[in-house]
């Protein structure tokens, strides 16, 4: 899921409208390059964990490893939610605009009404064909970030805090290790309640401001 995450954020920083680098967006650009390194820092984290959880023992220098790369992890989320909230969270601007984001019903026709049969297509007609394919392509990102990040994310969170209640029953006697388990639990039902909401937005055609905001 991760991986399928820093390829989205490595397309948005590139190419997509209204917050791609370096000067289409200042805020976009930086929560975007962060978005890509943090999903990159959580896939060596959770490789590190894996290492460590189906080997035969306790390897403790995975376990090390997975922590320390967890942390510098948190610290991008932090860093991707800190430029990301500046643009989320204003409800003054046309952020769908800025997006280039339309439903079905004002979408506009296909590209085959801009080219009449046997003319040579102008510049105005190539730009909007462009557009039009810009546009798709945007789309089809958004449904890789819904399907493949926020979904499989959040059921996989969902699996997570079921499995952390259970080692935190049996734990809760030693107080550090109880400790370290609960605040594991109150985690993992804050990544379901980030990654509903993100999904409220990609996997929406016109996208919810108020859903990114909340994320």
């Amino acid at each position: 899921a991760y991986l399928g995450q820093a390829v989205v954020f490595l397309y948005k920083a590139i190419k997509y409208d209204g917050i791609r680098c370096p000067n289409n967006s200042e805020a976009g650009c930086a929560a975007s390059i962060a978005g890509f390194i943090t999903s990159v820092t959580w896939i060596a984290s959770y490789l590190s964990f894996a290492a460590n959880a189906c080997g035969a023992a306790v390897n403790s220098g995975a376990l090390c490893a997975g922590d320390w790369t967890a942390l510098m992890a948190n610290f991008g989320e932090m860093a991707t939610v800190g430029a990301a909230v500046k643009e989320d969270c204003d409800f003054n601007k046309d952020w769908l605009a800025l997006l280039k984001i339309t439903g079905t019903d004002d979408a506009g026709p296909g590209w085959k009404t801009f080219v009449p049969a046997g003319a040579m297509p102008t510049v105005e007609t190539v730009q909007k064909v462009d557009a039009l394919r810009t546009a798709d392509r945007n789309r089809a990102f958004d449904l890789t970030q819904c399907v493949v990040a926020d979904v499989t994310n959040a059921a996989a969170y969902i699996v997570r805090a079921i499995l952390q209640i259970r080692s935190a029953a049996s734990a809760c006697p030693e107080p550090k290790a109880c400790a370290i388990n609960i605040m594991n639990i109150i985690s993992s039902f804050a990544w379901i309640s980030q990654f509903t909401s993100l999904a409220v937005s990609d996997c929406w055609d016109k996208g919810s401001q108020k859903a990114l905001c909340a994320a």
